[in-house]
Order: structure tokens, then C-alpha cells, then sequence
């Protein structure tokens, strides 16, 4: 008969390591994200890749055509004769331009539409969201590393795009477009600064579109009408952004090329300021003077980067506010 030993305990080692699994790191989600947009990806990188070549080749154009305009001397001579080719050519080279001014326009809607509203509507249209949201990665950090992928190349393109409207301006401003201003909202709009912000801006919108609607065909129109109010309201801003200038010429619409007039008309003897509609069938009281409030071409730059800065916070009001719905969403 034998006798059974006393059970005998064992201490085990716990692994604080599986108690506490370590996060999934950025870079990881960075690479399931190239994966999964890896279509959306190629097909911006084509599209960035045809806008390019459209915008230098009617960059180059233009400058063909000023290059055939000065060997003419038709500058100075516009209506000889012998100038009116040159002249069809200068139009149609900035008729050129304006199309590709208003397609730089486009890119930020386009971004809104294509790359910011399917990035949660998708997920919550297909219901893999559950999926998503039930593993060891957080929503916040499955969303951030999303948002690295997708917004930076919205960053990307936003570059790209004001890089190309500043090419544009730089060829036609002011040596073809004597009586426009770069202040006006198409130039104004597709170049510099203000382009690159303004296409993160609508992909953030995008976003938070898709966020609240959790459809993707209406998180696409609120994406559009959301960055067009944006983009109206920041276009009317952009008056207020310097302080006016005035000036009291010989005469008026004395302006450079690219100052923009804001109000002009006479100073009356006693100094009130009269619009020329005031002055009545009689004309303008004698001895009045007239005046100019513009903003100056130096004026520009330090508006579009003020402008810019005024957009930096809406995105991050944007997105922090998309992180801030998702950790509150129920499944």
C-alpha cells in the first residue's frame, strides 16, 4: 500500500506583459492603413500627377505667348494690325489659366468629398466599425493612425496645389492681367498659403461630416455645403484682415496691377466722403477731391498668411471634435 505524497503548490510567474499587452504602435496602424486606402492612394497620386502636368504645361504656354507679345512689340501696340493673333493667343492663354485656377479651386471639395467623408461613413455604412472598435486598439488610436495616412496626404495635396497656383500667378500677374487683381477670389483663392489650409480645412470637414451623418452620400453633400460656407465666410474675411489704405490722387483708378480698390469716390470741401452715385445728375461738389481705400499688392502675402493662421484652429476644432464624438459613441 503506498501512501500519495501531499499535493504540493507551485508558484507560478505571471507575465505582467500579457496582463498588460503593450499598445499597437502608430507605425503599425500607418501600415494597415496604406492597405486598406492603398486604391484611394494611387488614384490621388494619378489625379495630383495630371493636374501637374496641366498647370505647367499652360504655365509654359503663357510664357510663350509673352515671349512671341514682346518680339512683336505688340504690348504697346495691342491693336495693329498685325497683333491681332497675338492678341487671340494672349486671350486664349488666359482663358487657359482662369480654367486651371478654378480646377485648383476644385481640389480642396474634392478632398472633402473623396478622401474626409468616407473615412467613418464607410465604416459605419458597412457596420465593420464594431469590428474596429472591439480590439485591443482604441477608437482614438485606430482613428489617429487613419487620420496620418488620409490627412497627410490631403496635406500632401494641398501643397502640391498651392505650389502649382503660385506657378500660375507668378507667369500671368501682373504682365497679362493689367486690369486684375490678385485679391480677387479666383486668383486669390488658388494659390499659396490659403490653398494648402484651405485643403486641409475641407478634408477635416469631411471627417466630422461623415462622423455626424454616418452615411457616406450625405456626409459628402455636408462636407461640400460645410467647406463652401467656410470658404465664403473666409473669402468675405479677407478684407478685414489689414489695416485699409487711402489715398487722395489727381485722379481715380490710379491703382497698381494688384492693389485692390475696396471704395472709392470724393472728399467735399466740409469732409464728408461721398460715393460718385452721391454726387447726383449736377456732379460732385466744387472743390472736392478723390479718394481711394484699397489694400496694396505688399499687402498680400501678410493676408494669406494671416488667413492661413485663422484656419489652423478650424481643423483642430474639426478633428478634436470627431475624436471627442467617437470615444462617446455607443456601438
Amino acid at each position: 500500500m503506498t501512501v500519495s505524497s501531499p499535493p504540493r503548490v507551485v508558484p507560478v510567474r505571471l507575465n505582467r506583459t500579457a496582463l498588460h499587452p503593450r499598445p499597437v504602435r502608430y507605425r503599425a496602424l500607418v501600415r494597415l492603413s496604406l492597405r486598406r486606402h492603398r486604391g484611394t492612394l494611387a488614384a490621388t497620386a494619378v489625379a495630383s500627377a495630371l493636374l501637374t502636368v496641366w498647370v505647367l504645361r499652360t504655365a509654359h504656354d503663357v510664357i510663350r505667348v509673352r515671349a512671341e507679345r514682346a518680339a512683336t512689340s505688340c504690348a504697346e501696340f495691342p491693336y495693329l494690325d498685325r497683333c491681332d493673333a497675338t492678341v487671340r493667343d494672349v486671350s486664349d492663354a488666359l482663358q487657359a489659366v482662369q480654367h486651371a485656377q478654378f480646377a485648383l479651386v476644385v481640389v480642396p471639395a474634392l478632398v472633402a468629398a473623396l478622401l474626409g467623408a468616407p473615412l467613418l461613413a464607410q465604416e459605419y455604412e458597412r457596420r465593420t466599425h464594431r469590428l474596429l472598435w472591439t480590439q485591443s486598439v482604441p477608437r482614438q488610436r485606430w482613428l489617429t493612425g487613419q487620420l496620418l495616412v488620409l490627412g497627410g496626404t490631403s496635406v500632401a495635396v494641398g501643397i502640391v496645389a498651392a505650389v502649382l497656383g503660385g506657378r500660375l500667378r507668378a507667369v500671368t500677374s501682373p504682365t497679362l492681367t493689367h486690369d486684375s487683381s490678385a485679391f480677387s477670389a479666383l486668383p486669390y483663392n488658388s494659390f499659396g498659403p490659403v490653398l494648402a489650409t484651405a485643403t486641409v480645412l475641407a478634408f477635416a470637414i469631411g471627417v466630422l461630416a461623415g462622423e455626424l451623418t454616418r452615411r457616406t452620400v450625405p456626409a459628402m453633400v455636408c462636407a461640400l455645403a460645410g467647406y463652401t460656407g467656410v470658404l465664403t465666410l473666409l473669402t468675405w474675411l479677407r478684407r478685414f484682415l489689414q489695416p485699409t489704405l487711402t489715398r487722395f490722387p489727381p485722379h481715380g483708378y490710379d491703382l497698381a496691377p494688384d492693389d485692390w480698390l475696396l471704395r472709392d469716390g470724393v472728399v467735399t470741401p466740409d469732409g464728408r466722403r461721398l460715393s460718385y452715385a452721391q454726387c447726383g445728375p449736377t456732379g460732385c461738389p466744387e472743390g472736392s477731391r478723390v479718394f481711394d481705400v484699397y489694400h496694396s499688392a505688399s499687402q498680400l502675402w501678410p493676408t494669406q498668411w494671416t488667413q492661413a493662421a485663422l484656419t489652423v484652429p478650424l481643423i483642430a476644432l474639426a478633428l478634436l471634435t470627431v475624436h471627442r464624438s467617437i470615444s462617446r459613441r455607443l456601438l
